[in-house]
């Protein structure tokens, strides 16, 4: 548990809290139920009223390199008229740097109005990161695109598969994690009216705006990375048609030969031409004709 006294305003970020931080919580007064959830990640986002205080529950994505997507990190905030306390489960880099600009002193001037202003610029700088997130996703879409609508194509074809795949499950689990956060930041601004005044309705009005920006960026990446699978899979199918036709083609063609072939094999009696002179080169040019009359008819169809 770390503590820095800003002005009038206290902020406290207690990271995998322990029973002495549960304690030293309990001490200030806050309800059983919150600071036994408190204990341990919960799975969705919420904000709850109490009398004296706000209890908000947020995730935010993290993106993973090892993995290829994003997890959430959860972030429990505890809003009381004058003090800001955080609870987080591991590392989270917003917030760690965030500390430093108020260690350091640079924040804007509204900022020690009450912890309000506080919650406000700590969620702006976590929407942020949000941005800074998307960009892996954002430079991914365009390699892809790249790829896909170059005028080579790749020749693994399944390993640009996998990798557009790879792609939109990063914007799923994205989207899964910022989605329910919609209603949550709504009941913030009634809720935070209500327990801060009407002069602070600019600050959830703004978190709200940050938020919706993020979704509409990400929402844009979930249309392209679909348009950019419908496409390569319509190149993919194309490709596939070509090949079947060509083989077909081959097969409609060969067909009479062998035909030709097995009539010409037949043990008979009496053949036709068989036993003339030169009745090998004979056999032989009426197939070279008849390949050549199919390709002239083929290629009359448009079938080449």
């Amino acid at each position: 548990m770390q503590k820095i006294q800003i002005k009038n305003l206290t902020w406290i970020d207690i990271t995998d809290p322990s029973h002495s931080d549960i304690d030293y919580l309990r001490s200030l007064d806050f309800h059983p139920v919150v600071l036994n959830e408190l204990k341990y990640p919960t799975l969705r986002p919420k904000v709850e009223q109490y009398d004296n205080y706000l209890y908000m529950v947020l995730h935010f994505p993290i993106y993973h390199p090892k993995e290829k997507t994003s997890k959430s990190m959860e972030v429990d905030f505890l809003i009381t008229k004058y003090a800001l306390i955080t609870v987080r489960y591991g590392k989270i880099q917003p917030l760690q740097e965030f500390w430093k600009k108020c260690e350091n002193g640079n924040t804007e001037p509204d900022f020690y109005n009450s912890s309000a202003s506080l919650l406000y610029y700590m969620i702006q700088e976590l929407n942020k990161f949000s941005f800074r997130q998307m960009d892996h996703i954002t430079e991914k879409v365009e390699k892809l695109e790249k790829e896909i609508f170059g005028t080579r194509r790749p020749q693994n074809e399944e390993k640009l598969v996998q990798d557009i795949s790879v792609v939109r499950r990063d914007v799923l689990d994205f989207r899964r994690t910022i989605k329910p956060q919609d209603t949550i930041l709504n009941s913030l601004r009634i809720r935070g009216v209500e327990f801060f005044g009407r002069i602070t309705e600019p600050y959830f009005n703004d978190i709200i705006g940050d938020h919706m920006r993020v979704w509409e960026q990400l929402d844009s990446h979930k249309e392209t990375i679909e348009s950019l699978q419908q496409a390569n899979d319509s190149m993919v199918s194309n490709r596939t048609n070509r090949i079947m036709k060509i083989i077909t083609l081959f097969a409609v063609i060969v067909f009479p030969l062998t035909l030709l072939a097995a009539l010409f094999g037949m043990n008979t009696h009496f053949m036709p031409i068989v036993g003339m002179k030169h009745d090998f080169w004979i056999i032989l040019g009426i197939m070279v004709v008849g390949t050549i009359l199919m390709l002239i008819l083929f290629k009359k169809k448009r079938w080449l």
